[in-house]
């Protein structure tokens, strides 16, 4: 796993590893801010270089401090990069964790 800080203000943190062909995936994301009904959306791209900026997989994440799980399927046999989107100013803390269903609990 390679992690980089890409110089994003907000010191966001870009999470990189192949995925392999075949496996399902799923997404554990949650933040907070004092906004209430806040959310920020969680992305899914190829981290190929000269890919498409569009994401693979997305999914809204209610910024209250819950944790959202996600089925994502399964993701295209190469890099892929994880990211958060939307207006983080006021967002102190959030992570989004995508990695094989075995390896993940099964949220509620």
């Amino acid at each position: 796993m390679i992690t980089q800080k890409d110089g994003h203000p907000a010191a966001e943190t870009t999470l990189r590893r192949d995925a392999r062909s075949g496996q399902q995936y799923w997404m554990h994301a949650a933040c907070t801010s004092a906004t209430s009904g806040k959310t920020l959306s969680v992305g899914v791209r190829s981290g190929r270089s000269g890919a498409s900026d569009e994401a693979l997989v997305t999914a809204e994440i209610p910024c209250d401090g819950t944790v959202t799980v996600n089925g994502l399927g399964t993701l295209p046999a190469e890099q892929s990069v994880v990211f958060m989107e939307g207006n983080q100013s006021d967002v102190p803390w959030g992570y989004a964790i995508i990695a094989p269903t075995p390896s993940l609990p099964v949220g509620k």
